[in-house]
């Protein structure tokens, strides 16, 4: 992906989150005009209550060789420690492929050794726990890794949904999953 590419079919090369919130509503783009054909959905797992049940689910359908991995993200500052959770996760415990600067590089360097690891293990989905506790400008970066990659992107949320979060969901083709047959329906058990 370049710096300039556009991140949905209205040509946004990125969604700002502290230019763009609850206040400008009226000028966000119709959903319609977001969908993109035989494309799933980016998908948010509501979770206000922290149902255990939601978490458990996520787990047990972590299959990488089946293209599926769950993440329980390492809570810290920025988007650095989230990108590096993906590269280990995808490397399942082997010697990371990716270059040596993703271990200890910038959150930019961080995101690209991801991109290039869910491409090269072909991983159709990803699965992102304690979203709540992830800043906005990861959650749009996930957003645009969803848009402009093979990988499905789904975010569980563990509290209510925030305004400024809603607005910035607005910006993409998405949907939003509040039962815990909705998790199971789409996280299939790894056997």
């Amino acid at each position: 992906m370049g710096l300039l590419d556009a991140i949905n079919p209205l040509g946004e090369i990125a969604v700002d989150v502290l230019a763009c919130g609850p206040a400008a509503s009226e000028h966000c783009p119709s959903p319609s005009s977001l969908r993109a054909a035989g494309r799933s959905p980016f998908t948010v797992i509501v979770d206000p209550q922290d149902d255990v049940r939601f978490t458990h689910t996520v787990l047990a359908a972590h299959h990488p060789a089946a293209g599926r991995i769950s993440i329980h993200p390492t809570v810290g500052r920025g988007g650095r420690l989230l990108w590096h959770d993906i590269l280990h996760t995808v490397a399942q415990g082997r010697p990371l492929r990716a270059p040596a600067c993703a271990d200890r590089g910038s959150a930019p360097a961080q995101e690209h050794a991801a991109r290039s690891a869910l491409k090269t293990a072909a991983v159709q989905r990803m699965t992102v726990l304690r979203a709540h506790r992830i800043t906005w400008g990861v959650w749009a970066d996930l957003m645009a890794l969803h848009r402009t990659t093979d990988t499905d992107v789904t975010m569980v949320h563990h509290a209510e949904l925030p305004a400024d979060l809603a607005h910035l969901l607005r910006h993409c083709d998405h949907r939003i999953l509040t039962t815990h047959a909705g998790v199971q329906a789409l996280h299939p058990p790894a056997c």
